[in-house]
């Protein structure tokens, strides 16, 4: 019996010994893992660009969208977008050159998508509200009102003229019936693309509560400089393809604006603002 007995106790301190070595291996590459930021699972390729450059860590500061972010789906979101405003190309758009077209966008112009469900770009209609007013000026109450009864989180004014006249958010009762809020910001295409890029990213994230509507005064120059920046970082246009694209969604007023096609040219996606091939496949145009 005591032989037994010792040999018994011989084998379970085997076992036990075996048993906290690799509990021990596997709480040390946890801590690697976690150092390395690596948490398991095959990830999908990140969208980038070979000529990638921008690593900035900053971000734009954004208030807190609500936006429930496991209950968030871009893919469920885009295609709701794409329903809705049956958007098949980048050069279609919504509302004409007079803010005329979809009742629900007007206070817009030439408004066009960019990224389905994520941004969307044009002009304010100023020149032909009722009363008129001067074209330099920022988006209309109506227009702001009007885009957040759309669902949309966020509207980027891409020049600074007249900008301090303007609500800064505006709330209403949005397609669900239910209380929501737009954002309206102030931020320039060329001199801070990055803080338009954090927001678009972000929406991409699900965490802005609608997608961003970003213009400048006719919706042809600067919302354009900036809707092709977002198309090489998200959907990997090339030079060539964005100032093509660039030129035509000017509506024949492309002349003389060549510093501006110089700046899409050269932008250069940041690597911090990849994203998966699935929300790419969702979020970019056919053209």
């Amino acid at each position: 019996m005591k032989k037994g007995y010792f040999k018994t106790a011989i084998i379970l301190f085997a076992a036990v010994t075996q048993l906290t070595g690799c509990m021990e291996a596997a709480l040390m590459k946890g801590v690697t893992d976690a150092a390395s930021g690596k948490t398991g699972g095959q990830k999908e390729p990140a969208v980038t660009s070979p000529d990638d450059s921008n690593s900035s860590n900053d971000s734009a500061a954004l208030p807190d969208s609500g936006v429930s972010a496991g209950a968030f789906s871009i893919e469920k979101e885009a295609q709701k977008y794409k329903d809705r405003y049956e958007l098949t190309d980048t050069f279609a758009k919504l509302t004409d050159n007079r803010g005329d077209g979809v009742e629900e966008l007007w206070g817009t112009r030439n408004f066009r998508v960019v990224l389905h469900g994520v941004m969307y770009r044009g002009g304010a209609n100023n020149k032909y509200l009722n009363p008129s007013r001067n074209n330099v000026n920022p988006l209309p109450t109506v227009g702001l009102n009007n885009l957040c009864k759309e669902d949309f989180g966020a509207s980027v004014y891409l020049y600074s003229e007249n900008y301090s006249t303007a609500p800064k958010s505006v709330t209403c009762q949005n397609t669900s019936h239910q209380t929501h809020t737009l954002q309206y910001k102030q931020y320039a295409a060329a001199g801070e693309n990055e803080a338009i890029l954090q927001m678009v990213y972000n929406r991409i994230k699900g965490k802005l509560n609608g997608p961003i509507y970003a213009h400048c005064w006719n919706g042809w120059h600067s919302s354009g400089l900036i809707a092709g920046m977002a198309l090489k970082q998200f959907c990997g246009w090339s030079n060539d393809k964005v100032d093509a694209y660039w030129v035509k969604n000017t509506d024949g007023n492309s002349s003389g604006f060549t510093t501006i096609r110089n700046r899409l040219k050269a932008f250069k996606p940041y690597v911090k603002f990849s994203i998966t091939a699935a929300e790419r496949a969702a979020i970019c145009p056919a053209n």
